[in-house]
């Protein structure tokens, strides 16, 4: 079973390293807003429905947010409580710097992580300490 909670149902390995924002990614609620009435809210389409029609897509789009609300903090409680009880964890901030690193080598973020991983005295390829 490969689903994306069995890897934390292992009881004798490791804490998983994995960020908040990384867990509510997983679960499809990365964004504090959902994107539910972007194209039925905007411009135009408002101003050429009758009041009827505006109050029923607002409602709509209200309970489409609510219901993705409830999702992104069940999925926060839930983060809290893996980390709590051991099966995953935050990762460090050399973990963080050394993801960065990896990244396109013409990124001014990845350029300066790879400064920060060799000041802090990391190899940003291997994640190793230096000698």
């Amino acid at each position: 079973m490969d689903g994306i909670g069995s890897s934390f149902s292992k009881s004798n390995s490791a804490p998983t390293p994995m960020t908040e924002e990384e867990f509510l990614r997983e679960r499809g609620v990365a964004y504090a807003v959902s994107g539910a009435g972007i194209d039925r809210y905007g411009g135009a389409n408002m101003t050429r429905m009758s009041d009827r029609q505006r109050k029923r897509t607002l409602s709509s789009i209200n309970s489409l947010n609510d219901a993705y609300y409830e999702k992104r903090e069940a999925a926060r409680k839930e983060y809290q409580n893996l980390v709590a009880s051991g099966k995953i964890r935050d990762k460090t901030r050399v973990e963080r710097i050394i993801e960065n690193a990896h990244g396109h080598p013409d990124n001014t973020s990845t350029q300066a992580a790879r400064r920060m991983a060799a000041k802090m005295g990391y190899d940003w390829k291997t994640g190793k300490k230096l000698k």
